[in-house]
């Protein structure tokens, strides 16, 4: 009966790379594919004439060098920043200035900012409308929603020496 089975191994060890795939398909773990693929190198192994040895060793060895390359990868790629948008109610943003992109609208006067590449809700401290293409600047942040004003710009038709008391 041994002898008989060692002539459909191959066959053994694919089956057991279906199992593991599909196991892999049922989970997010990317453990089950790296043993499917060693269990395809053993079939490839049995399929050419080697013993059992052989077989599980060349098994054990692909599932683990793919493991274990596969951990130093994620870890790599997980090392890096996810963004580079500041986190949610980060007070670093307190100062900084932005650009009005939609006006506001609804009874709290919302509107979309953009501020370092970045689309914020924003809602005027003093409750005014804010138009498109204002500069304001941000005095507080709470959650994902941006408290600015806008910052005043001296009119067209008004010469700055007028407005500098020094002079």
């Amino acid at each position: 009966m041994i002898q008989g089975l060692a002539g459909y191994m191959w066959m053994v060890w694919l089956a057991i790379a279906a199992v593991f795939a599909v196991v892999e398909l049922s989970t997010v773990s990317f453990i089950a594919l790296w043993f499917g693929i060693g269990a395809g190198a053993a079939a490839l192994m049995a399929a050419l004439g080697f013993g059992a040895p052989v077989q599980v060793l060349v098994f054990v060895a692909v599932s683990t060098a793919l493991t274990l390359n596969t951990r130093r990868i994620f870890l790599r790629w997980l090392a890096q920043p996810d963004s580079i948008a500041p986190v949610l109610s980060d007070s670093s943003l307190v100062g900084k200035r932005g650009v009005v992109v939609t006006e506001s609208a609804g009874p709290r006067s919302e509107a979309a900012l953009e501020l370092d590449g970045t689309i914020w809700t924003a809602l005027p401290i003093a409750g005014d409308a804010l138009v498109v293409g204002e500069e304001c600047e941000v005095i507080r942040i709470e959650g994902n929603q941006l408290y600015v004003r806008p910052i005043q710009r001296n009119p067209d038709w008004k010469p700055t020496r007028y407005l500098n008391k020094s002079v």
